[in-house]
């Protein structure tokens, strides 16, 4: 019987959640704070040549998955202030990551979609990525990295299942 205890030996502190869920945070978190931090960052930024806000960064992300969206979409699924998203939007369009469409359903609104220009600098930083990755996971046996990145892209398909249901996108399509 698996423990929920990974090797990190942190545990999961919501005992209200299901034990699977609880490592997943767990998890996920790790990752997180992973790809966030001040050395990863840099070292991203120097290997791949952008210099870019994780902020900044995860809007590309979001448009290279969701698609183009309204400015007011992207707010309310990413949960932050319409203002706070323009602003991050002006130095991405301004840097040719991002433009402004007409809105395909209704042409008196826009769209904000990634530029192929965007879809290049996220491609060198997602090597940068893979890069320091290699340097992480040397030890690792090239089928367990298989089965975790499996596991992932499920949890994602359901993460961006769960978006399109509540509506923060309209389609993944």
């Amino acid at each position: 019987m698996a423990s929920s205890t990974p090797v990190s030996g942190v545990a999961p502190r919501n005992p209200s959640a299901a034990p699977e869920l609880a490592r997943l945070e767990v998890a996920l978190s790790a990752l997180m704070r992973w790809s966030e931090s001040k050395y990863i960052r840099a070292e991203v930024a120097r290997r791949s040549g952008c210099d870019i806000p994780s902020s900044a960064l995860r809007l590309l992300e979001h448009f290279d998955v969701a698609g183009a969206m309204r400015v007011s979409d992207i707010a309310e699924c990413l949960r932050i202030d319409i203002s706070t998203v323009s602003l991050q939007l002006r130095q991405l369009k301004a840097d040719a990551l991002v433009s402004r469409l007409r809105d395909p359903s209704d042409g008196r609104a826009g769209v904000i979609a990634i530029t192929e220009r965007g879809r290049e600098v996220l491609a060198r930083v997602r090597a940068a990525r893979c890069e320091l990755l290699a340097t992480v996971f040397t030890e690792a046996v090239p089928d367990e990295l298989g089965r975790a990145a499996d596991t992932l892209i499920q949890v994602q398909d359901h993460m961006l299942a769960g978006m399109v249901e509540a509506g923060y996108v309209k389609s993944l399509d």
